[in-house]
């Protein structure tokens, strides 16, 4: 009887989300945060539980989306604000690891070429920065 309680309260399900994030077990703290939100749709803590469980996951898309959901709950929440501020810079130092990734490499192939056409690949290189950053502000 007690355990069909349970199974039914929200509450729990947060609670266990946070128990498992503590000891990093992501996955599980994911699941759990998404049943307590199916229980309780307007439980603002389930969107928390859930959306932190996604950004240690490397889930940022997922996370933005779960942030902007409960933040249609309860808008001006500061908690969610926080966490979506979070997802923003996380998302933005992703783009520029790739950004890095993709110069190297780029540097790497051109390495015997002469010095106009690596120039102007680092020059294209800055310019793909510049646009992520201008459609990043929009």
């Amino acid at each position: 009887r007690g355990a069909s309680r349970r199974s039914q309260n929200h509450v729990y399900f947060s609670n266990r989300s946070a128990s498992h994030a503590s000891k990093g077990q992501w996955q599980d703290a994911i699941s759990d945060a998404k049943q307590c939100i199916k229980l309780d749709p307007a439980f603002i803590k389930g969107y928390y539980r859930l959306s932190t469980a996604q950004i240690e996951s490397n889930d940022l898309d997922g996370a933005n989306t779960t942030v902007k959901q409960g933040l249609n709950i309860e808008p001006g929440n500061k908690q969610l604000e926080k966490l979506a501020r979070s997802v923003k810079t996380k998302k933005s130092s992703e783009r520029m690891r790739v950004n890095q990734k993709a110069t190297a490499a780029a540097a790497a192939v051109v390495g015997g070429a002469d010095s106009s056409i690596s120039k102007e690949m680092m020059d294209l290189q800055m310019q793909l920065r510049s646009t992520h950053k201008d459609h990043s502000i929009v």
